[in-house]
């Protein structure tokens, strides 16, 4: 936990005091794993370009060590080193020296390695009563040098030249954390977090800086040790950070330890240029702002003109890219709602329509027998229109008329046939049937308007001998019908209007 306040002071001007951590939160990593044991390690950077480590000895040993711990190289030079860090350039390191206070540059590619010459002395401005409480870490943070000073806690800010040896100008001073005013161990600066993290071996602290020099936490370190430098290798996109302690052992061999899940959050961590206070989601680099969708509950690829956000490059399920629905519970955009449209899929139709049986096939439909439909096309056994007076199936014993089931014969025949008539030119239609069963015969005259179905006569037939066919031949002029039976024997009869007939 952090907190920040400015006092002012009554001869008039204001002065700016970091009060630091309110609290020292637990180490928030992984457990530590030692990679390497090497002679006083005092300093440590991560090299990106290289993917290794770089460690300086205090006896002026400089190491470069893969992830795993192996000496990868060893340039023995001179001098009590105790940081290490790059600057723009990564071709060049540069070493804090303490006693007197510099720093050196070293060339990694220049033949084999070595020192270029070029120095830079810090002791006008950083000095200690005790040689041996001066320098301690050093970093590179925005053009300019960070230096710990041991003995007060202190960060020192330079610009250097770093084309001129010797040309180096102080900035400014920084106190961390004003309780911390000695054995400041280590510094390293993350381009990519934008965070300094300073770590102070006798109060066993790592503190972490914003581009401020405000405090944003505050940790303690996983190890009583006497750490003496720090790397941070992020890894952006998981959001954590392998974090590398130098741990000098004052004369034995000091271990390299690497803690992972290191919690940081990169300024940019998918590398699309946009901040990650202002990126919607900074771990995707396809996108960075919030785009605007709009809602389709009816599914037809048409939005409302409202507007809702997301952070996504694709519309989520149930959003559009357009704003161009008129009514979004309408589907086909007919005019009908969704819940009154019959087919809200077809903008051709959004009433049932209705259709008329049509039970003998003969293309006109029954007015009292009706179905409705989603479709311009009738459904089976059905016609649009409601023309028939008579939709007639006959059956052995029952016929269908119109909508209901009459007996038309006493008893279930062997052989119908019927014919549907109009004799009279009137709104009655008379239905004369005829059925055979045994040596008998019925004729049955029923007639018919709309759902009015009566009827009015039936007569039985003795036959002599059995037929098995009858036909019935009507003449409309006279109002007869003929009766043909199969063996030649005829009948004529004359149909009156009241629905009787006699031969």
């Amino acid at each position: 936990m952090k907190f920040f306040f400015t006092i002012l002071f009554s001869f008039g001007f204001f002065a700016a005091f970091t009060f630091g951590c309110f609290a020292i939160d637990a180490w928030p990593g992984g457990e530590g794993t030692m990679i390497a044991a090497l002679s006083e390690p005092s300093g440590i950077v991560w090299h990106e370009g290289r993917q290794t480590l770089f460690v300086v000895e205090d006896g002026g040993t400089l190491k470069e060590i893969s992830t795993l711990g192996a000496t990868l190289n060893t340039w023995p030079l001179a001098g009590d080193f105790e940081g290490i860090t790059l600057a723009e350039n990564d071709r060049y390191l540069y070493i804090g020296i303490e006693n007197p206070d510099s720093i050196v540059e070293f060339d990694l590619q220049s033949g084999s390695g070595e020192l270029t010459g070029k120095s830079w002395d810090l002791t006008p401005w950083m000095s200690s009563a005790d040689p041996n409480q001066g320098l301690e870490g050093l970093a590179y943070r925005n053009g300019h040098f960070l230096a710990g000073l041991q003995e007060d806690g202190k960060i020192y800010v330079f610009d250097v030249n770093l084309n001129s040896s010797g040309d180096v100008e102080h900035i400014e001073t920084l106190t961390p954390y004003a309780i911390y005013d000695d054995d400041i161990s280590g510094i390293d600066y993350s381009s990519n977090t934008g965070i300094t993290y300073a770590i102070f071996d006798s109060d066993n602290a790592l503190i972490e800086l914003n581009a401020a020099n405000e405090i944003v936490e505050c940790y303690s370190l996983p190890d009583s040790a006497q750490q003496e430098g720090i790397a941070i290798k992020t890894n952006c996109m998981s959001r954590s950070a392998d974090l590398y302690l130098a741990i000098d052992n004052g004369g034995s061999p000091g271990p390299i330890v690497k803690y992972e899940n290191y919690p940081i959050t990169c300024l940019d961590a998918d590398s699309d240029g946009v901040n990650y206070n202002s990126d919607c989601n900074d771990y995707d680099p396809s996108i960075s702002a919030n785009q605007n969708y709009y809602r389709d509950a009816d599914g037809d690829g048409f939005g409302t003109n409202v507007a809702t956000s997301f952070c996504l490059l694709t519309p989520p399920a149930g959003y559009v890219t357009n704003a161009s629905d008129q009514n979004d519970n309408d589907y086909d955009n007919d005019g009908s709602p969704s819940g009154s449209d019959c087919n809200d899929a077809d903008s051709s139709i959004s009433q049932n329509q209705t259709y008329y049986r049509d039970i003998d096939k003969d293309e006109l439909g029954d007015a009292n027998t009706t179905t409705q439909a989603c479709s311009f096309s009738a459904p089976g056994g059905y016609v649009s229109n409601a023309s028939d007076p008579a939709d007639i199936s006959e059956g052995s014993r029952s016929f269908y008329i119109n909508g209901n089931d009459y007996d038309i014969f006493p008893d279930e025949m062997t052989t119908v046939q019927h014919t549907d008539l109009n004799y009279f030119s009137d709104d009655w239609h008379e239905i004369i049937a005829v059925g055979l069963i045994s040596k008998k015969a019925y004729i049955t005259l029923a007639r018919v308007r709309g759902s009015e179905v009566a009827v009015t006569k039936r007569v039985r037939i003795k036959i002599k001998k059995k037929h098995t066919s009858v036909s019935i031949t009507a003449n409309l002029s006279r109002n007869k019908f003929t009766t043909r039976f199969s063996r030649g024997k005829k009948y004529t009869w004359k149909v009156k209007s009241s629905g009787s007939f006699k031969r």
